[in-house]
């Protein structure tokens, strides 16, 4: 899965950001940039990637608990603040960078947990019956879970172009108070990487068919998110089967 092994951050963005945060950093930007020492277009790449290397810091300091303690985090918005001084047309394109990386961050710091879901396995949770079970039934082996997908699973993705494309993996990060799981489903395309990220909320004793259904209504028009919901609760409780059933 690439959002778990690229390398999105530069070394000099580390660096720079050694310096003292990101007001440091931009001033030791400007400086070399005055004196030729970096161009332009390179000073403005290392500053839009400053700010993964604050939400780092932000999410050690939070403990990989809560996605929103790392965004509000004042030195990673302090850093996106600088970034967007550059590349203000890229806020969308940096927030979605930000949460898929504290993902990738809540799974590391949870032991890199990576299972594969065989082809057999996979087909079967296409239609698997949510009857009875209910959200308290659910439970990750570690707070952050890699599935690896196979094409049985059916699972797709579209690029930019609405061409869908079978996609291979599948990461799942939960959070506690309220729990909630945030999934970010990841494809291979003709133009590189394609990656979604749902939240869905799943409040306690509710039965997973009712939170299914009440994610099914909030959902954007003409996107069918279904059964990749159904098929991420059935392949978690597969993994790691609740002790009894509601």
């Amino acid at each position: 899965m690439q959002i778990l092994t690229a390398s999105p951050i530069p070394e000099d963005s580390r660096r720079y950001w050694a310096l003292g945060g990101a007001e440091a950093a931009l001033e030791a930007v400007d400086r070399d940039i005055k004196s030729g020492t970096i161009s332009l277009p390179h000073a403005a790449y290392i500053l839009s990637t400053v700010p993964l290397v604050a939400l780092e810091d932000a999410a050690r300091r939070t403990g990989h608990r809560h996605l929103r303690d790392a965004l509000d985090d004042d030195a990673y918005q302090e850093a996106l603040y600088v970034a967007l001084s550059f590349h203000p047309e890229l806020e969308a394109t940096l927030n979605r960078g930000a949460i898929q990386y504290w993902l990738r961050l809540a799974w590391e710091d949870g032991g890199k947990d990576t299972r594969t879901v065989n082809g057999t396995l996979a087909a079967q949770l296409r239609t698997m019956e949510l009857h009875g079970y209910r959200t308290d039934d659910l439970r990750l082996p570690h707070r952050g879970l890699h599935l690896v997908v196979p094409p049985e699973a059916g699972l797709e993705l579209s690029d930019s172009k609405r061409v869908k494309w079978t996609a291979t993996d599948l990461l799942v990060v939960e959070e506690s108070e309220p729990h909630l799981w945030r999934l970010c489903l990841e494809a291979l395309t003709s133009e590189g990487r394609a990656a979604h990220v749902l939240t869905m909320h799943l409040p306690p004793g509710m039965s997973l068919e009712t939170a299914v259904a009440q994610h099914e209504a909030k959902a954007a028009p003409n996107f069918d998110w279904r059964p990749l919901w159904t098929w991420a609760l059935g392949a978690v409780l597969s993994l790691t089967p609740p002790a009894s059933r509601a």
